[in-house]
């Protein structure tokens, strides 16, 4: 992302165009979607430019360019920087094919088992490891979507060796999408089990009955109905009111592979990567003291898309942290070694990380175009902020720095690079 960001601002400063606007002609419009590029992914959806319009009226972009002039007016270094990025979730099975193409790995899945007690207690297991972003949130989330529950009701575990199911493992923005969309095939499949308990309880026909508000009630008809702990009790305690054939209990097992994945390279070696493509857009200011070449990052705006968000305080704190992560890749983070090959940045002394005091306020601005691939909509956001930083802090610094004709093109752009370039432009 930062070598074509930087391709693009070189495009505009060659061209006399403005940096939005030649952005804004390079993205794939709303209507051109699904978009196909030559390895085989397809960008499942997306209205790109509309993160890019709503990021420039978040940020205020024209008040933004005028308190930067009016900072440069003051003699100091200001700059406003611009990236956008695609953010790709899902992965699938040809990372593990390119590893060893002769296993022909094909599967790349995440599962969910879900059980609902005798008391109406919902359960859901999962075996993937959690590390901070929110899968149990995730879970019981859309399980209570779909199944029309109070979230903080239902209970998620993971599951153990013995007991342990298909999966793969939290990488590449994958989980909304692919536990996600297990989560809602599992649910879904115990409210049809539940429906067909109660139509046959009633003396319908299973789609005569309509679900809302954990009542089963047959259309037309609201006297007729079943409540969900008279179904949990019919499943559990009354096998004399099940449908023939039916087993007892309410359990569903749901096994997700990614979306549109599970296949080899073809005959022209295309294979999609990907199945989800989320979008961001990053506008930071930034300050440099002329001094010693330290940025300050004032404020910082950015936009995203995620299809639907599952949980939007989960979103947005991965979009933060994805920044602050960012923020010290364009400007302090680098393992450094010397001629002999002795790592320099062994250490938290040597190897820069940005603090609560390095990192500006975050605006963001939610923007949804639902993927047609996963069970509610969900893309991947996990990466979002990170991907698109450091472009866009490097975009900003060399907006600063444009007065002396300076373009840095390495990261992290560290003070002293800054220095030692503003020192060779102005001695």
């Amino acid at each position: 992302n930062f070598a074509i960001e930087t391709g693009l601002e070189r495009v505009a400063k060659h061209l006399g165009l403005d940096r939005v606007e030649v952005r804004a002609r390079n993205l794939v419009r709303k209507d051109e979607f699904p978009w196909k590029i030559p390895p085989g992914s397809i960008y499942d959806s997306g209205d790109f430019h509309a993160v890019l319009d709503g990021i420039i009226k978040t940020s205020n972009w024209d008040d933004l360019i005028a308190r930067r002039d009016a900072l440069r007016a003051k003699g100091r270094l200001a700059g406003v920087g611009i990236a956008t990025c695609l953010e790709p979730g899902g992965g699938n099975n040809i990372f593990e094919f390119l590893f060893n193409p002769k296993l022909e790995i094909t599967t790349f899945v995440e599962s969910v088992l879900m059980k609902v007690e005798p008391t109406g207690a919902i359960t859901a297991v999962m075996c993937t490891t959690t590390s901070g972003q929110g899968h149990e949130t995730l879970v019981s989330t859309i399980a209570g979507e779909e199944l029309e529950r109070d979230p903080d009701t239902i209970r998620v575990l993971h599951g153990d060796s013995l007991e342990a199911l298909p999966t793969r493992s939290p990488v590449a923005s994958r989980m909304a999408i692919v536990l996600g969309t297990a989560t809602s095939k599992a649910a879904r499949d115990i409210k049809s089990k539940m429906i067909t308990i109660a139509a046959h309880d009633l003396g319908v026909e299973k789609d005569q009955i309509e679900y809302a508000d954990g009542e089963f009630t047959v259309r037309g008809n609201p006297a007729s109905k079943l409540t969900w702990a008279e179904i949990c009790h019919i499943a559990h305690k009354q096998f004399h009111r099940m449908p023939p054939g039916h087993e007892l209990g309410l359990q569903a097992y749901a096994v997700q592979q990614v979306p549109g994945a599970g296949g080899l390279p073809d005959e022209n070696n295309e294979v999609p990567l990907y199945p989800c493509f989320s979008f961001q857009a990053h506008v930071p200011l930034v300050e440099i003291d002329p001094d010693t070449g330290k940025v300050k990052v004032h404020d910082y705006f950015i936009g995203h898309d995620c299809g639907t968000a599952i949980n939007p305080d989960i979103v947005r704190g991965m979009i933060i942290g994805g920044v602050a992560h960012g923020i010290g890749a364009a400007l302090y983070e680098k393992f450094e070694y010397d001629a002999g090959g002795q790592l320099l940045a062994g250490t938290f002394v040597d190897y820069l990380l940005p603090s609560a005091h390095e990192i500006p306020p975050v605006v963001d601005s939610e923007h949804c175009t639902p993927s047609p691939l996963t069970s509610l909509g969900q893309k991947g956001s996990g990466e979002g902020g990170y991907l698109g930083a450091p472009a866009a802090i490097a975009s900003a610094v060399n907006d600063a720095l444009a007065p002396f004709d300076i373009e840095i093109n390495e990261l992290p752009i560290r003070a002293r690079d800054i220095e030692a370039a503003l020192y060779e432009k102005t001695r």
